[in-house]
């Protein structure tokens, strides 16, 4: 997937339609008073000239009428006062307008990435841009859709008015001061794309710094810190990962700097060629005194607005780019829909010839796979690490379509369609997630389907052993776990036995898939967690995944994987009587473990 560099002229009008989508009238409204408000830029600039021209006839005349004097000032202070209003009503609109198109994108984002192939975050190109967006989408997206809109009305607004006032001296110098904002404009998206390569460059390298850092905030890494006197050895590593990420940034910055010493040194030419016509102007009569207090106040105005165009067109030129990264994720190939459809009581699923490459690998990780799992049957899948046993699982879990091969259900093929297995499996995985919400929302997670009545949930808790531990707990099912609203800590078999909750929750679940979730856990502790499971299962095919041995002899079936092919299949006593089968070598090499 090539990156492109945004198109400002093609993405701003994309930018605002979504803006409409999500933010609806309001945000309309929110940029229209923007307008209104723009046009206070020409008042102000008007004050420093009308109060320059009252002071100088109250220094230089007699007899003046002081309401009359001063009456141009106290009109313009009421317009300005009633500008100020509106941008009262602006501020308290965009509040609940920020809010509906925050809400809206992250939902939409959310929504996108959860119908995401599962290659797509084995694809290099795309993950980078889904970590891109996730990282700055919002933010983006939310600088663009308001901040920018609003800017760009007040900037062109601000804009003419400065040329309209110049120009009331030369033609020359209005058509030159545009030709200096063009360049501006010009260098600001040169510099943004750098700001943007910089950023994109060295996601890698702010990542494993950002890693790093954060292997210092849990309770878990000060422990593992403080004993094993990891501090000195990590910020050693941080530091050189953060002094890489800050020298790239400085060069660019640097960069930057140096292109902006361009615009900047026309502009003063220009400005010092307005000062003089102005100061012969007036010396020739021609204009009063309080012209000169006038432009002054627009050249520092206006070079206000063209180092603020320069710097913003800088950020928002990444913001663009990161917004293309956005359009670029909300058009990769989402799954099939699921059909809804759940497994028989008995079923048969049949892997024919089934061969899997990772997206930017050769390597097959399933390699011709032929295999039958069958209604019932309580399965371990063993085999070393690399050997395809999870790869198995997650296709066997309809993760992927990308696959070579057939595989049937009951004779029918599924290739083309998602959700029969899927709906019908529960999974714990070795890093499964341990959520920090309450206890009844850890199990009810196991099917969302339906809601868990308080009952269901203390009768699965009885199941896995937790209940006399939650009843101990102040606020029972509903206490919450981790640290982040001040929970309840849970010991690692505690998340373990939650996560055998998840799985009884679901009852439409006909297959348990059990991918090495006791990895942690010394050989005897698997086994008695692996037996623990065994007595909940009922009549649900369970598949265990292990490179370790000791519970497989309970197994019906023994599956033995090597380089993404079943090259065994059989029960304990019937492997066990070849002893050079790839079985029998393994369990000898591990028997002492469990002996």
């Amino acid at each position: 997937m090539k990156n492109k560099k945004s198109n400002f002229l093609k993405l701003l009008p994309m930018v605002f339609k979504q803006g409409i989508k999500d933010g609806k009238t309001g945000f309309v409204l929110l940029h229209l008073l923007g307008i209104i408000v723009s046009a206070s830029w020409y008042f102000s600039l008007r004050v420093p000239e009308i109060t320059t021209n009252i002071a100088y006839k109250f220094i230089t005349k007699e007899n003046l009428d002081f309401v009359e004097t001063i009456k141009p000032l106290f009109i313009l202070i009421n317009i300005l006062l009633s500008f100020h209003f509106v941008s009262i009503i602006k501020r308290l609109l965009s509040i609940y307008v920020t809010r509906n198109i925050k809400t809206n994108y992250e939902l939409g984002l959310a929504r996108k990435l959860s119908k995401m192939t599962w290659e797509s975050y084995e694809t290099h190109e795309v993950n980078l841009k889904i970590e891109m967006v996730k990282r700055d989408g919002v933010n983006s997206y939310m600088a663009i859709s308001l901040d920018l809109i609003t800017w760009l009305i007040n900037t062109v607004c601000a804009f003419i008015i400065y040329v309209l006032v110049v120009i009331r001296i030369s033609w020359l110098i209005g058509f030159l001061f545009l030709l200096a904002s063009i360049i501006y404009i010009i260098i600001g998206v040169y510099c943004g794309n750098i700001v943007y390569k910089t950023h994109r460059n060295n996601d890698g390298i702010y990542k494993r710094r950002s890693y790093l850092y954060g292997c210092s905030k849990s309770k878990e890494a000060h422990q593992d810190g403080i004993v094993n006197r990891l501090y000195h050895h990590l910020s050693k590593r941080w530091r050189k990962m953060n002094d890489d990420w800050m020298n790239d940034t400085i060069k660019a910055q640097s960069k930057i700097e140096i292109y902006n010493l361009i615009p900047s040194f026309i502009f003063a030419l220009i400005a010092g060629s307005l000062l003089f016509i102005v100061v012969k102007e007036i010396q020739a009569g021609r204009q009063e005194i309080g012209y000169f207090t006038l432009i002054i106040t627009t050249i520092i105005n206006f070079r206000g607005t063209l180092y603020s165009l320069s710097t913003n067109i800088q950020w928002y030129q990444k913001y663009f780019n990161v917004f293309q990264d956005y359009l670029t994720l909300m058009k990769v190939e989402e799954e099939l829909p699921n059909t809804n459809k759940l497994l028989r009581n008995n079923f048969e699923i049949t892997f024919n010839n089934v061969s899997y490459v990772y997206p930017q690998s050769e390597h097959k990780a399933l390699n011709h796979l032929n295999i039958d799992i069958n209604s019932h049957e309580t399965i371990a899948i063993v085999g070393v690490n690399g050997s395809g046993k999870t790869t198995f699982v997650n296709i066997l879990m309809e993760l992927s379509k990308k696959y070579q091969g057939d595989i049937f259900v009951n004779d029918q093929n599924i290739n083309d369609t998602i959700g029969i297995l899927r709906n019908s499996c529960s999974c714990i995985f070795q890093d499964f997630l341990e959520y920090q919400f309450s206890i009844k929302e850890n199990i009810a997670l196991g099917d969302l389907s339906r809601d868990l009545t308080d009952e269901e949930v203390w009768r699965i808790l009885n199941d896995v052993g937790l209940a006399e531990s939650v009843k101990k707990l102040p606020d029972g099912i509903h206490s919450m776990l981790g640290q982040i609203n001040k929970g309840t800590e849970l010991s690692k078999g505690q998340w373990q036995r939650l996560a055998v909750a998840r799985l009884l929750a679901n009852k439409n679940s006909k297959i348990w898939i059990l991918d090495e979730p006791t990895a942690y856990l010394d050989p005897i502790g698997e086994i008695e967690m692996y037996n623990f499971i065994y007595k909940l299962k009922g009549n649900r095919t369970v598949i265990f995944i292990s490179h370790r041995l000791g519970f497989a002899k309970k197994a019906n079936r023994i599956i033995v994987f090597k380089d993404g092919s079943v090259i065994e299949d059989g029960t304990h006593s019937e492997l066990m009587k070849d002893s050079t089968s790839e079985y029998a070598i393994m369990y000898d090499k591990q028997k002492k473990w469990y002996e």
